[in-house]
């Protein structure tokens, strides 16, 4: 928030958060599926602000080439499109600082341009602006609204454009990702481009938590895939592991996982219970995926200081747990349909994990067992566990490379058919 311009405390409601959150979600599914970027512009001004309750609401795009920030709408004007450089006005110092700025009174800020208001006869009061960062922290753009109805914008409504901007920007790079392709109709590029942007969706880092280590790999079988895996911390102080697949490949298959991935985060900030959240999110998905379109999605929470793993799996493979102190592999069920096939199902935990020190948690995608060598013989789970015991005592990450590196050992010149995803957490006390 803007330093110079303190807003008054108001308390938030949790069923207002809720609802929010709904609205959020609802919104970032209209978005997804308009890949036009003019009209998604359009769409984006609109829902922006009726979601913030304002009266008008301005969308800049960053224009990398000349380093400037240009608006192709300018709702309820004749303005269709202005620029100007990066670090000039509110929206120009936001998108250099890419920090919030939220402004009581326009006329008494020394960075407001009154020159839009006598052109078009309007008169701005209170402004909220943020930046619109994408995949990697790239900014795409700036969101600014104008004019609340009620009073002035509070410290609720900056979370709030926050969250909605995170789903705006991720709209508009993929719009534009959409409209590169069409325009430049150089398939393997987009696809190159794409693959770029999903990978900058997995965790850059795994979480260090005390007495575990947690360790994470991924690789699409081409330049796009549908694997996807993710930590999150909780509300409740838990840490999520998710691992899923959506099936097929290519862009599509990615899009979609990305979508998946924002809604899931969003869910996650409000639920912490496996079954809350794979419920939700199958309603939104259920909708709106095209026939024959499906997510494998297993969401399990841990609890690093009760020693607990509570889970909740949608069609997608329970995790292996190798119990250290009897030297043995168990494997747990999933719990539910995959995302997108029906809305209305539930999605139950699953009772409890107890976790001891030497227990290795092992979760996968089937392209790991199913890959197949020359012959069209599979690697199969056998052979996985048996690599994972020879490997149990070394870092969870080297148990992850040893997998790989005998699934490519095994394939030999076969070309790789799926995604291959893998987590493995390791307790260490």
């Amino acid at each position: 928030m803007d330093a110079a311009s303190p807003v008054a405390p108001h308390v938030v409601t949790q069923e207002r958060k809720l609802r929010d959150l709904e609205t959020i979600l609802e919104v970032s599914r209209a978005l997804t599926a308009e890949k036009d970027l003019d009209r998604l512009l359009q769409l984006i001004l609109t829902e922006t602000t009726r979601v913030m309750d304002a009266d008008r609401s301005s969308l800049f795009l960053v224009d990398e080439r000349t380093n400037e920030l240009f608006s192709r709408i300018a709702q309820k004007s004749e303005i269709k499109e202005f620029r100007f450089p990066i670090g000039r006005g509110i929206a120009g110092h936001v998108a250099l600082t890419q920090k919030i700025i939220n402004i009581r009174d326009a006329y008494n800020d020394a960075r407001f341009n009154p020159s839009f208001d006598k052109k078009t006869g309007y008169k701005t009061d209170t402004i909220l602006c943020a930046p619109l960062v994408a995949h990697e922290n790239k900014l795409v753009g700036v969101v600014q609204v104008l004019n609340k109805h009620a009073g002035i914008f509070t410290d609720y409504d900056e979370s709030l454009i926050t969250a909605l901007g995170s789903h705006v920007a991720i709209a508009l790079d993929n719009a534009r990702l959409v409209q590169h392709f069409l325009e430049k109709q150089r398939l393997k590029q987009s696809l190159e481009i794409a693959g770029e942007i999903q990978r900058g969706l997995l965790p850059r880092e795994a979480p260090v938590r005390e007495g575990y280590e947690i360790a994470g790999w991924s690789q699409a079988c081409d330049e796009t895939g549908g694997d996807y895996f993710d930590f999150v911390d909780l509300p409740d102080g838990r840490l999520a592991i998710v691992i899923g697949d959506v099936s097929g490949h290519g862009i599509g298959p990615a899009l979609l996982m990305a979508t998946a991935r924002a809604s899931l985060r969003a869910l996650a900030t409000v639920h912490s219970d496996p079954h809350e959240v794979l419920t939700k999110l199958n309603n939104l998905a259920a909708r709106d995926m095209e026939a024959g379109r499906f997510i494998t999605l297993f969401f399990g929470a841990l609890n690093t200081q009760k020693k607990e793993l509570r889970y909740a799996s949608a069609g997608h493979d329970g995790p292996l747990v190798f119990r250290g102190s009897e030297d043995k592999y168990i494997e747990l069920d999933s719990t539910g349909f995959p995302i997108g096939i029906m809305p209305d199902v539930d999605y139950p935990d699953a009772e409890p994990l107890p976790l001891m020190k030497g227990d290795l948690l092992i979760f996968g995608t089937d392209g790991v067992w199913e890959a197949m060598d020359q012959a069209h013989d599979e690697y199969g789970k056998e052979r996985m566990r048996s690599v994972i015991h020879v490997n149990r005592e070394k870092p969870a990450q080297q148990i992850i490379d040893a997998v790989i590196e005998d699934v490519r050992t095994f394939c030999g010149e076969a070309k790789q058919r799926d995604d291959i995803t893998m987590i493995i957490v390791k307790v260490l006390a």
